[in-house]
């Protein structure tokens, strides 16, 4: 049986501590970091335009509708809104992969509806985020969904 003094197992230790430490350091230090947006201080200049565009979008009379059915999204817009001028764009935003993000433009129907099929978008959670213009005014929508 070996016996091992007091002060070889304090050095034992701080062995042990330190090359744990530095594991871990390195390890850590090699990870990837996505930031939400790659402009993030840019944005924060221009968060009280987006509370803006949220309270606005609190206070119509009705409000926009996403429908996600598994196949398709369907973005309804109420028939009162169809005879103003409305303009956007539906951003539609991957938090585990900012690579995967893209933009559409908003394009309505007669009837006040857009119709995305999902067949060609990547698998997994996305935030759907619709901002548009009614009548020069900036409202915005936001969902979530999972797309399997």
């Amino acid at each position: 049986m070996i016996k091992i003094s007091w002060g070889t197992g304090i050095v034992i230790g701080i062995v042990i501590f330190v090359t744990i430490t530095f594991s871990m350091t390195i390890i850590f230090m090699t990870q990837d970091v996505n930031l939400v947006t790659d402009d993030y201080y840019e944005k924060t200049l221009t968060y009280q335009d987006e509370i803006d565009k949220k309270s606005r979008t609190k206070a119509l009379n009705e409000e926009v509708k996403i429908n996600f059915n598994g196949k398709m999204i369907s973005i309804l817009f109420p028939s009162d809104y169809l005879n103003k001028n409305i303009s956007g764009e539906i951003y539609f935003y991957r938090p585990s992969n900012p690579a995967l993000d893209f933009k559409i433009p908003l394009q309505l129907s007669q009837e006040g509806i857009q119709v995305i099929p999902v067949e060609r978008i990547e698998k997994g959670f996305w935030r759907l985020k619709i901002n548009w213009l009614m009548n020069e005014y900036a409202f915005y929508n936001e969902r979530a969904i999972t797309i399997k």
